[in-house]
């Protein structure tokens, strides 16, 4: 299925940083990372459909690296225009670095990027950087945690991704560390599977990550159930020893204070959110956004943090068009039409849609 969105925001800023030059891969470079060694502050690289088995690192530079998808708003070349780790023998690492102060100058746009091997960070990794990551697919990665998105000291636009079949011993999705505060709009994260802790994302040390119209659906537990005595614990309260990751999806931790706007926490494991008693108090916070089992589903362990419960939250099965084959638009009658705070909760019918 073939969509097309508007890039009214994305010419601006092409328009308002007009590039040195456009280099294009392969037939200016034949492999990504050459292109992008030859540029110059504010130049763009163009990468034609293909995929590409590298491991990419920006390096300081400030660049747009963009699919056709730039060019042409087909969602096509998103899936298209893939960067796969490579598979030398000896080469791991993030399919992408951002690591050397990189900025909003910066943008990865219209990729789909899988396997990626890393201990921290296998899809992108962040440290000391905020770029832009615009329509883009990251999906079938691994890591020891952080196997979507690993982010330090980082805080991105993160606009149009869907985040996927990452795979990882914890925070599989996502892991914000370190005083990130990104902000996602209008982003998917699906089916990303834990196999030991903090589900799939960890939010820890002073982060606070803003999440709008974000849809977070069907993401996995551990594989492994609990003993009959960590069914005891839990059924008592008491829930310090128990392994996290068989209990949630979201880890909150050192003063941290994630905030929820027009979104939907949906189908995760038995407790949607785990704000952990270490450091600093935690918050969440929830508006306009339908949770699964609502405050219920959120441990507090030990009156850790808070959990700012505000107006215009449901509780209602969104009703998704077709979540088996993951299209995660709502449907017509879902109770989430129009209740959002201006629109829909969660991501809109186009990016719903985009893997079917």
């Amino acid at each position: 299925m073939t969509y097309r969105f508007h890039c009214i925001l994305l010419v601006t800023v092409l328009i308002s940083n007009t590039p040195a030059k456009i280099i294009n891969v392969p037939s200016d470079y034949p492999r990504i990372q050459e292109g992008l060694d030859a540029c110059m502050e504010g130049d763009t690289v163009i990468v034609l459909p293909g995929t590409y088995e590298e491991n990419i690192d920006f390096y300081g530079i400030n660049v747009i690296l963009a699919s056709m998808y730039l060019q042409t708003g087909d969602s096509k070349f998103i899936h298209e225009t893939i960067i796969s780790g490579a598979k030398e023998e000896g080469k791991t690492g993030p399919v992408i670095t951002f690591s050397s102060g990189e900025d909003s100058t910066s943008a990865v746009i219209g990729f789909t990027l899988k396997n990626g091997r890393m201990p921290i960070g296998g899809g992108i990794y962040c440290n000391n950087a905020s770029p832009r990551l615009l329509n883009i697919i990251i999906k079938e990665n691994r890591a020891e945690k952080g196997a979507g998105i690993q982010l330090y000291e980082s805080s991105p636009t993160i606009t149009n991704v869907a985040i996927l079949d990452n795979r990882a011993r914890w925070s599989s999705a996502m892991h914000i560390a370190r005083a990130s505060s990104p902000r996602l709009n209008n982003v998917l994260i699906i089916n990303n599977v834990t196999s030991f802790n903090a589900g799939w994302l960890y939010c820890e040390d002073f982060s606070n990550p803003i999440f709008n119209n974000v849809t977070i659906a069907s993401n996995g537990e551990s594989t492994a159930p609990l003993s009959a005595k960590e069914k005891i614990r839990y059924e008592r309260g008491d829930r310090d020893n128990i392994d996290p990751a068989r209990l949630h999806g979201m880890h909150i931790s050192n003063g941290s204070h994630p905030m929820f706007k027009n979104s939907i926490l949906w189908n995760n494991p038995q407790q949607e959110i785990f704000i952990k008693k270490y450091g600093d108090p935690s918050s969440v916070s929830f508006a306009y956004t339908t949770v699964k089992g609502g405050v219920q589903s959120i441990i507090n362990n030990d009156d850790a943090g808070q959990i700012l419960w505000k107006k215009g939250n449901l509780l209602s099965n969104p009703k998704f068009i077709a979540p088996e084959k993951r299209n995660y638009g709502l449907d017509n009658l879902s109770p989430c039409r129009g209740a959002g705070e201006i629109s829909d909760m969660g991501v809109d019918d186009r990016w719903g849609g985009i893997l079917e």
